[in-house]
């Protein structure tokens, strides 16, 4: 089965990640087949080929739940919600005696 996950690339603090399709079973480093977009955490910027990874997902490749998050918050397409689940951040109460 082919997967759609983050490879993380960059040096020590300075992490920097390719979108690539690989097969589930092979490590994502180096087992890929086609790099389709890189994220840039430090920097908060997002590449990635839309089309071609919709296209994969049309064929029956899966993705991850970050890389889902991802491309969701980019472009708010339903196709990458049914990836992942919308949950709601838990806080705490505040504490009415202070």
């Amino acid at each position: 089965m082919l997967t759609i996950r983050l490879s993380r690339h960059g040096r020590t603090k300075r992490p920097f990640y390719r979108i690539v399709l690989t097969e589930h079973t092979k490590p994502a480093k180096f087992g890929y087949k086609e790099v389709l977009g890189s994220y840039d955490p430090l920097h908060h910027k997002l590449e990635a080929n839309v089309e071609t990874i919709k296209a994969w997902v049309a064929k029956g490749s899966q993705m991850s739940e970050r890389v889902a998050k991802l491309l969701y918050k980019e472009t708010n397409d339903a196709l990458f919600q049914k990836f992942f689940e919308m949950r709601e951040k838990k806080s705490l109460p505040k504490n009415a005696d202070k």
